[in-house]
């Protein structure tokens, strides 16, 4: 009886065993199958590819594109930035200093004789911020005052141009601007010293003609009266 439960504990596992191992070979296969025929399926829908390292390239492409586009772009914004903000600075601390150009090379242009600061002084001296001109409002002092006026128009003649271009209120950018103005008063004040020639030479001639007028009428009564006492 003991051999006989032996055989049967001995027999139990064996009959157990066997279909287990039937049912994992099965597994098997048919995993096996499966993947074949993955195989085939992703092979038939798949394009064969004749370089397959274009793959990697462009794996590798993506990888090293966004830190190459990032870091210059970085980079460089930041020395844009601070040389915008220097001119910027440059520009906000010298705003309130005027330009002027001449002011700096004044020693080397020449002033010259000028027609207009002598026949038109009052108005060259307003004009041009050479307010010394307004001296020859002197001339209206009796006697004397005609006297210093004459004087006082050649002195400013001669320095009118330099006491305006000594003045920082005017805004020359440079000679040609400076003679370009300077010739227009030029001009005007030639044709203003000829009118006034020939008007004080019109004044004289009147002046003349009255006094010869009337020193024949004075002739005249002086005569007609001498020869009225003779009768």
């Amino acid at each position: 009886m003991e051999n006989e439960k032996e055989l049967k504990v001995q027999e139990i596992p064996e009959t157990q065993v066997e279909p287990t191992e039937e049912l994992n070979s099965e597994n098997l296969a048919s995993q096996e199958e499966t993947t074949k025929s993955d195989i085939s399926e992703w092979d038939a829908s798949e394009p064969v590819l004749d370089e397959p390292v274009v793959a990697k390239a462009e794996v590798s492409e993506g990888f090293v594109s966004e830190p190459v586009i990032a870091e210059p772009v970085i980079a460089a914004s930041e020395p844009l930035d601070s040389k915008v903000e220097e001119k910027t600075s440059e520009q906000s601390a010298y705003a309130d200093i005027p330009q002027n150009r001449s002011l700096e090379n004044q020693d080397e242009i020449k002033t010259k004789w000028n027609w207009g600061a002598f026949a038109l002084t009052m108005w060259f001296g307003i004009a041009n911020r050479a307010y010394l001109g307004l001296l020859i409002l002197l001339t209206l002092v009796p006697w004397v005052g005609w006297i210093f006026g004459i004087v006082w128009m050649i002195v400013f003649g001669f320095n009118g141009e330099k006491w305006a271009l000594e003045n920082r209120d005017n805004k020359y950018r440079d000679e040609e601007e400076f003679r370009k103005v300077m010739d227009g008063w030029n001009r005007a004040g030639f044709v203003a010293f000829i009118i006034g020639i020939v008007l004080f030479v019109i004044a004289i001639l009147i002046l003349i003609f009255v006094l010869v007028f009337a020193f024949n009428s004075y002739n005249n009564f002086d005569n007609s009266y001498r020869n009225f006492g003779n009768y």
